[in-house]
């Protein structure tokens, strides 16, 4: 009978909670967005320096991925792996010229910024300063 009875609380305690939930998720998936795509920023940027080559992110607005690619010998964009997408329900767009920034091995970058939104209209930004290379969330 007890063990029936702590079923019954726990079982009201998550009936209540399961909306809450719903609630809160926009929000995460943007946060946990814009710290994918500043991660894989700095990621580039370390590789560009380390290999001494330049990287750069090809962002597409369209379907809402970005691919990273790096610059070869023969003279051409090689992919580093596959192309990321967002999770549902976020967006983003950017003021890199033709949604591309480069990083060089010098560590400098294409200067501009990513804004992520969802669909609680909340905004994030991930900001790359061009001359010093620093990447920071906003």
């Amino acid at each position: 009978m007890e063990l029936l009875v702590v079923f019954v609380i726990i079982a009201i305690g998550a009936a209540l909670m399961a909306p809450n939930i719903g609630g809160w998720l926009p929000n995460y998936h943007l946060r946990s967005a814009t710290r994918d795509v500043a991660s894989v920023m700095r990621v580039a940027q370390i590789k560009a320096v380390s290999m001494n080559t330049p990287f750069r992110i090809s962002f597409n607005t369209l379907n809402d991925s970005y691919l990273v690619e790096y610059w070869t010998s023969g003279g051409v964009w090689v992919a580093d792996g596959g192309a990321q997408t967002l999770p549902s329900g976020v967006k983003f767009n950017t003021t890199f010229a033709g949604n591309i920034t480069t990083f060089s091995p010098n560590s400098t970058a294409t200067d501009g910024n990513v804004t992520l939104n969802n669909t609680k209209g909340s905004i994030k930004s991930v900001r790359v300063l061009g001359l010093t290379g620093r990447i920071r969330i906003e």
